[in-house]
């Protein structure tokens, strides 16, 4: 038997094996590491049994072929008996097979998967046309192993890498099933180890069948990559790769104290108590004391010790440094701090730790002046950065019953989708991360599972002063397994580190190599957590979902080339850009200039309903290429050719755990909207770069080059601004006077896509003007958080006719004029297929990381040390939140209702003023309300109420109150959107009341009718809806009033003023709809007064 054993021939490495062993496994088939692999061989009970574990790891699912062992994990009735002879033919024709695939790097494409029980396969009936036996994972149907359950193990998922057909966008997507990729490159060479199985009994359920498709997963093998590598600067970025990849938490570089640790590995269990009154008035103290300097705190101390002198533990309150390590022992929250450059330019981790001086500027990495005064013998950083472990900040979100229950959204929203996906075979809303392909593939393969907890990461730079140079670097942890309610409040935003300015860091991998070796040595450990409402202790894995920036930024998360390269997409689809003559940018034109071409830039046109998909599965066949560089020539070379500068530091992280470079880089709504707006904003006021081969006296789209029309497009976005809601945030100023003087990007946003429409109506010539609509209608859609798929394929098309209309009508396919296709072109054709493998573009927009850089900002006291303090308001800030998660009770903010207020019910309450004594309509009015209530009611007298707060947390008001202040101090809020008789209406709300309803003939019971009397706008202008593909609605107020129920409004709109000019040369007075984009989550982020009233205090309101 031992003789049969060393005939067979070694197989190639890989990331998992097939074990079969009856000690762990019970003679199962299940999947394990190399080294689990290698255990369970030596524990073998026998010769016959090391055979049969051996086999396993060659012939795979065709272990069904090996004879049984005697043991309890045969199963009866089944004919196991196959000859030695046949077993090592088909070991042999498998690595045969294995090694052919590897040789061909192009041959293997990503497949169609299928979620369902394994069972065991017939090889015979497993046949190609030849008649030659196939390997089972080539079959287009495929099998898990397991249901799908998110409990933490491997189930036997298959890998990835399976062969998929291709579908196209949006004709053949029947189900909401993403479109596949192009063919990618095979994995290379050994992939790290997967975790153990889980338990056998697992393995006994059989779910239905869930059809699904994921875009192939890049497999790298980073051991390998190390070898290749030649270049010193390659080297060092490995160096940091690798050190991620073997990560503990024992590490110099963690530098968490020993309690911290033992914590991490041994949480609390139970919530944390503070029994000490005088600790507690502290800690409520120094929460109210929150934006205030620290002079304020202790002087409420000493006033309570003053005042108070008999009273319970006052001679316990704690100084402004004890409450502050008191909140830092109850939450475990501790920050990290690395020397660094003095200059920025890098950070003394990795493989810089023990150098003394920069290895780029070559700065000492001491203060020269303590080092001199002490003759060398102090040696104190020059500088140093402040990292804080998101471990600890995870484990208290589970320490209150509630919010531990909330820490369950993501699997209940998976559960639902995989649920109606069983059911329907479709999924009918995209309205969270969860929706999306990427997400589901990875929960489906199993590398997601019910407690992993899912991450993005956010990257951004700041400029803290206006006047001067003060850049500095922040990222930011957002927890997706929150609700999107919850998760991008404050509260719940984890800062992860700060990297202090002025300079731009140089080797930023140094920087980030802390916060992601915590995260990397969690993702190898797992995270041990204490659930309180569940009282139990588990180990929950980091899964890295998305990484997220501006388009500079995204850089340090991929390591491409950015923008400018020649395969410069965000999203690392295969589209070459174009270059003119004698130039280095190149641009995402898809259609070819017509005139002259630059040499690698005349490939053919591309259809834009044609594009690839983001991640293109040649990034590992192009990373192992551009690493293998033996020159730095050669370097250039497929740096230009690849897109690649660098292995990314993400490449170290668990691949089981992070849905890894390229597919992890994301779209960003924000920044897009602001680049498009600067790009059609320049073609507008012809200030676009002009070659000398062109001329803008041709630019026939350039209208605001005339001064006047400029300045009177301006004036309209200023007077348009009273008619904005509040809700919407910060009004557009006039565009033509503060352009160039710090215009936000939302002000751009509301700007371009709710404004222009309308007011370049008659302005800008009719084919520019419908190419432009396109774009807003299509980015109206996909700014929404909840998309149906009805909506997507109308976003596809729109947007995709944008952008082949924009290359024909701007660029004109003109070599001199291809800098008008910027990137942010190229991206909005990514939109709707990225969210469909990722949910809505809106999840994951970088307005999260432009609010935490804003708040944050405003808690800097200190002038002469912004940086230190920054870092330190963000650690104050990270140990808040936890303790407010749990010990909630802590947080003592406005909960319920206002005084006076009524609570209807789903989100609706009416707010005050009202009327002090009860009122009786006449007329018009007093007919129609009369109509509502019916015959058999009488109209008695009511009172009015002036607001309503709606679910989604806007403020609707009424013309009963805002006619009374004057237009320039208001932003009118009293229009609204509704459904009436079945269908979306608008109109202006007159006022709300509460209807007295008696019960007829015991039928009903009394109560009230919660009502609002609206004037009704017509229906808009059809002819300008469909010309506009629907981004311009115009209406007229009518005279018709109707009654309708206060859940029967959605939202609040704006309803701008608007001067029609028709063809006939007529002009009418209307008005044009303005929605707020993403109005579904207007929660998430805009702090908006739900209680704020401003009204006049009249004697007759109350």
């Amino acid at each position: 038997m031992q003789a049969e054993t060393s005939e067979l021939p070694q197989p190639p490495t890989g990331r998992q094996y097939d074990c079969v062993c009856i000690k762990y496994g019970f003679g199962q088939l299940h999947k394990v590491s190399r080294v689990t692999w290698q255990q369970h061989f030596a524990s073998a009970s026998s010769e016959d049994e090391q055979l049969r574990i051996y086999t396993a790891r060659l012939l795979g699912d065709r272990i069904t072929s090996l004879p049984p062992l005697a043991g309890p994990s045969s199963p009866p009735g089944r004919d196991y008996s196959v000859p030695p002879s046949i077993r090592r033919a088909e070991a042999r024709w498998g690595l045969a097979k294995r090694a052919r695939e590897d040789r061909d790097l192009n041959g293997y494409v990503g497949r169609r998967k299928c979620a369902r029980a394994k069972q065991p396969i017939d090889l015979n009936q497993v046949e190609d046309n030849s008649g030659t036996q196939m390997d089972t994972n080539e079959t287009i149907g495929h099998s898990i192993s397991q249901p799908v359950d998110l409990d933490k193990g491997d189930q036997g998922i298959p890998n990835p890498q399976v062969e998929r057909d291709p579908v196209d966008p949006i004709n053949n997507n029947q189900h909401l099933s993403p479109p596949t990729s192009p063919p990618h490159s095979p994995p290379v060479g050994e992939m790290d180890p997967l975790p153990s199985p889980p338990p056998p009994n697992r393995m006994d359920r059989a779910p239905p069948e869930v059809t699904y498709q994921r875009r192939a997963r890049p497999q790298i093998n980073i051991q390998d990559l190390s070898r290749r590598v030649v270049l010193p600067k390659l080297k060092e970025t490995m160096s940091f790769v690798l050190a991620l990849a073997s990560a503990t938490l024992d590490d110099p570089v963690t530098k968490l104290s020993i309690s911290a640790l033992n914590r991490l590995r041994n949480p609390p269990h139970q919530p944390p108590r503070i029994d000490n009154p005088g600790h507690c008035h502290s800690i409520s103290t120094y929460l109210a004391t929150e934006h205030s300097a620290k002079d304020a705190y202790e002087k409420i101390c000493r006033s309570t010790i003053r005042n108070f002198p008999g009273a319970q533990s006052i001679d316990e309150i704690l100084s402004f440094h004890n409450v502050e390590n008191l909140i830092a022992s109850l939450t475990g929250v501790e920050k990290i701090q690395h020397d660094m450059c003095p200059n920025s330019c890098a950070a003394f981790t990795g493989p810089f730790a023990d150098q003394e001086q920069c290895p780029l500027c070559e700065a000492s990495r001491w203060n020269q002046d303590v080092l001199r005064g002490t003759n060398g013998r102090s040696k104190v950083p020059a500088k140093r950065f402040t990292t804080i472990p998101l471990g600890p900040q995870l484990q208290a979100l589970y320490r209150d019953p509630d919010q531990a229950r909330q820490m369950r959204y993501l699997h209940e929203r998976t559960q639902q989708i995989l649920a109606e996906l069983r059911q329907t075979g479709s999924i009918s809303l995209v309205d969270d991360i969860a929706a999306g392909w990427d997400y589901l593939g990875a929960v489906l393969d199993g590398d997601i599972k019910k407690d992993d907890i899912v991450l993005m990461v956010s990257l951004d730079g700041a400029q803290l002063y206006e006047s001067k140079q003060s850049d500095c670097w922040i990222y930011i942890w957002v927890i997706l397994n929150l609700s999107p309610d919850k998760r991008y409040k404050k509260v719940h935003v984890c800062p992860g580190g700060f990297i202090p300015g002025p300079n731009k860091p140089k080797n930023i991998d140094s920087f980030l190599f802390v916060g992601l070796h915590h995260i990397a040595a969690l993702q190898h450990e797992g995270l041990r957590i204490w659930d309180a409402s569940e009282d139990r202790t588990f180990s929950s894995y980091l899964y890295l979902l998305f990484t997220t920036a501006d388009g500079p930024g995204l850089v340090c998360w991929d390591g491409m080339v950015g923008h400018s390269g020649k395969n410069g997409c965000r999203v690392y689809c295969p589209t070459p850009g174009r270059r003119k003559f004698h130039g280095t940018h190149y641009y995402p034109a898809l259609l070819r200039p017509r005139d002259n071409c630059a040499p690698g830039s005349d490939h053919p046109d591309i259809d834009v309903f044609q594009l690839p998909l983001g991640g293109s599965g040649d990034y590992a066949h192009n990373l192992a290429r551009l690493i293998s560089a033996p020159s730095q020539r050669q370097w250039d070379i497929r740096k230009t050719e690849t897109g690649i500068t660098k292995p990314p530091l993400i490449l170290g992280l668990d691949p089981s755990c992070s849905l890894g470079v390229p597919l992890c880089m994301t779209t960003d709504l924000m920044h897009l909207a602001g680049n498009l707006s600067d790009l059609l904003i320049s073609l507008w006021r012809g200030t676009m770069e002009c070659a000398q081969t062109d001329s803008k006296d041709s630019w026939d789209w350039a209208v605001f080059r005339d001064e006047e029309t400029w300045t009177a497009h301006g004036q309209a976005v200023e007077d348009a601004g009273i008619s904005i809601p509040g809700s919407f945030d910060r009004k557009p100023r006039n565009i033509a006077d503060k352009i160039n003087t710090d215009y936000k990007t939302w002000e751009f946003h509301l700007y371009i896509f709710c404004l222009a429409p309308a007011l370049l109506y008659g302005v800008l010539p009719e084919c520019y003007w419908s190419n432009f609509c396109k774009l807003v209608r299509g980015i109206q859609i996909m700014s929404q958080h909840t998309i149906n798929k009805q909506d997507l394929e109308h976003a596809y098309v729109l947007l995709g006719s944008w952008g082949r209309e924009f290359e024909l009508i701007y660029y004109q396919l003109r070599q001199d004029r291809l800098h008008f296709i910027r990137p942010c072109v190229h991206q909005v054709l990514h939109l709707v297929t990225e969210a469909m493998h990722k949910g809505p573009p809106i999840c994951y927009a970088q307005w999260t990381m432009e609010r935490t850089i804003g708040n944050l900002g405003q808690e800097i006291r200190q002038p002469s040390k912004p940086y230190e303090n920054l870092a330190e308001e963000g650690v104050r800030r990270c140990r808040v939140n936890a303790l407010l998660a749990c010990m909630p009770e802590l947080n003592d903010g406005i909960k319920g209702c206002p005084m006076g207020a009524v609570d209807l019910g789903q989100g609706y309450i009416l707010l005050r003023k009202r009327d002090k004594r009860p009122w009786l309509p006449a007329g018009e009015e007093a007919r129609v309300i009369s109509e509502f209530m019916g015959e058999n009611q009488s109209l008695h007298r009511f009172k009015r109420w002036a607001r309503l707060s709606l679910p989604n947390g806007q403020i609707a008001r009424s013309l009963w109150r805002e006619k009374l202040k004057p237009s320039t101090q208001i932003r009118i809020s009293r229009n609204v959107k509704f459904i009436h008789d079945g269908r979306e209406r608008f109109g202006e709300v007159q006022y709300f009341a509460r209807l007295a309803m008696v019960a007829i003939e015991d039928i009903d019971e009394s109560g009230f009718e919660d009502i609002a009397l609206i004037r009704l706008y017509t229906l808009p202008d059809d002819q300008l809806l469909q010309v506009s593909s629907h981004a311009l609605m115009v209406s007229k107020i009518s005279g018709q009033f109707v009654v309708a129920r206060v859940k029967s409004i959605k939202s609040v709109v704006g309803m701008i003023p608007y001067k029609l000019k028709r063809s006939s040369g007529t002009v009418e007075d209307c008005f044009f709809l303005m929605e707020k984009p993403g109005l579904d989550i207007s929660q998430l982020g805009i702090s908006y007064s739900v209680y704020q009233e401003e009204d006049d205090q009249s004697a007759d309101i109350e």
